[in-house]
């Protein structure tokens, strides 16, 4: 009978973390944030960054619309509340068409979400930016 009860209660509590999700804030001084990054000209030129900038303006604004998509996705949230994991969803999405172009438009669009990210003060991509941008977690191999 009391085996019967630690089992019940680790089941409980197996549930009950399962259960836990994470919310990040999705309120006005965010979405005033998001629009801010949404305004600005991207993939151009960015010594700073040791970004040279698209290959050419049809690339650009492909990678552009691309960012600009996740930042419209997130602004348009009805909740003042998002989700974690659909946060990370909507950047997946992103980053997998940014994979399909060149490696310096896929890393400027990384750098994107970083700061999209800092917007709403995620400190780690728990190594989702390395796994979308080389395929593993370089610091676990």
């Amino acid at each position: 009978m009391k085996l019967l009860r630690i089992l019940l209660v680790l089941c409980l509590i197996q549930g009950c973390n399962e259960m836990e999700i994470k919310m990040l804030s999705n309120g006005s001084d965010v979405k005033v944030a998001l629009r801010e990054l949404q305004s600005q000209k991207k993939f151009i030129e960015d010594l700073g960054l040791f970004y040279p900038g698209a290959p050419d303006e049809l690339s650009r604004v492909a990678a552009e619309k691309t960012i600009n998509s996740v930042l419209l996705k997130l602004i348009e949230s009805s909740s003042d509340n998002l989700t974690e994991k659909e946060f990370w969803l909507t950047l997946e999405v992103a980053a997998k068409q940014l994979g399909n172009m060149d490696s310096e438009e896929m890393d400027r669009g990384l750098s994107y979400m970083e700061e999209i990210m800092d917007i709403y003060k995620i400190e780690s991509s728990d190594g989702r930016l390395n796994e979308w941008r080389y395929g593993f977690e370089p610091s676990s191999h």
